[in-house]
C-alpha cells in the first residue's frame, strides 16, 4: 500500500523533475516549440505579416491599436494625394504569391497647400514611409503619416503645420462630435503646433509689411516734412553755437 508521502505536492514535484532531468532533449524542444508559438501568435496580432493590397484590407483594429504600417510611396497624386505599396516587416509570403498593393493615403486634418504637395514630393516621393490609419473609406485612407530622420519617426501632418506651410482643416460642428479618440488626439497636437507657428510668424502666417504706394501728393508731402526737419535741424545747431 503507498504511503501518504508518495502522494504529498514535494513528492510529486520531485518525480516531475526526475522526468523533466532524463529526457533534456525533449524538454527543451517542448520549450523551444511553446516559444516559437507564442512568437508567432504575437507577430500575427500585431500586423506585421498582414498584406495589406487596398484600404479595405486594414483591419479596424488597426485604428484603435494605433498601428504604424510601413509602406514606400511610388507617387504623389493631385491634391496631395499619396500612392503608396505596403511593405511589411516581415514578408513570409514570396514576392510572386504576394498581391499587388496600392493605397491612397491623405493627410488626415491637414488643408494642404500648394506649397505642402511640393514638399511632400521633395521629401517622401519614393521613399519608405510609415502611416496610422485614421479613418478608413473604399478609396482613400485619412492617415497619421510619419517619415524617418536620422533615427525616429517624425510626424508630417505635425510638421506641415509647425513650419506654417499648411494650415489646420476647418471642421464643423458634426464633424468635430463625429472625431475617433485618435483623431481627437491628433487635432489637439496639429492646433497647438499651428498656434506657435502663429506666433512666432512662420510660413504663411509671417506677417508682411505693407509697401509704401507713393502717390504725387504723398510724395510732396514727403519732401516738405524732409526740408522742414532739415531745417529745424540746422537752426536747431547754430542756436546753441
Amino acid at each position: 500500500m503507498p504511503s501518504s508521502e508518495d502522494n504529498s505536492p514535494s513528492s510529486l514535484f520531485s518525480k516531475i523533475t526526475e522526468v523533466l532531468d532524463s529526457n533534456v532533449r525533449l524538454t527543451r524542444n517542448v520549450l523551444y516549440g511553446i516559444g516559437l508559438v507564442g512568437f508567432l501568435v504575437a507577430v500575427k496580432n500585431s500586423g506585421l505579416t498582414h498584406i495589406i493590397a487596398s484600404s479595405s484590407d486594414i483591419p479596424a483594429s488597426f485604428i484603435t491599436r494605433k498601428v504604424r504600417v510601413r509602406c514606400f510611396v511610388e507617387a504623389i497624386g493631385t491634391r496631395g494625394i499619396v500612392h503608396v505599396q505596403h511593405r511589411p516587416f516581415l514578408n513570409i509570403i514570396p514576392t510572386k504569391w504576394r498581391p499587388k498593393s496600392h493605397v491612397q493615403l491623405e493627410l488626415a486634418l491637414v488643408d494642404l497647400s500648394p506649397l505642402g504637395g511640393k514638399w511632400l514630393q521633395d521629401t517622401i516621393d519614393q521613399k519608405i514611409i510609415w502611416f496610422q490609419p485614421l479613418l478608413i473609406t473604399e478609396s482613400i485612407v485619412q492617415a497619421h503619416i510619419f517619415h524617418r530622420k536620422y533615427i525616429r519617426l517624425h510626424s508630417i501632418n505635425a510638421i506641415l503645420i509647425g513650419q506654417g506651410i499648411c494650415k489646420v482643416k476647418d471642421l464643423t460642428p458634426e464633424q468635430l462630435s463625429s472625431l475617433s479618440a485618435p483623431e481627437d488626439e491628433l487635432l489637439r497636437m496639429l492646433l497647438q503646433h499651428q498656434m506657435i507657428a502663429s506666433q512666432k510668424e512662420r510660413g504663411m502666417w509671417k506677417i508682411k509689411d505693407e509697401p509704401t504706394k507713393w502717390t504725387p501728393i504723398s510724395t510732396i508731402k514727403h519732401i516738405i516734412s524732409s526740408t522742414v526737419h532739415l531745417w529745424r535741424k540746422i537752426k536747431r545747431k547754430f542756436s546753441k553755437k
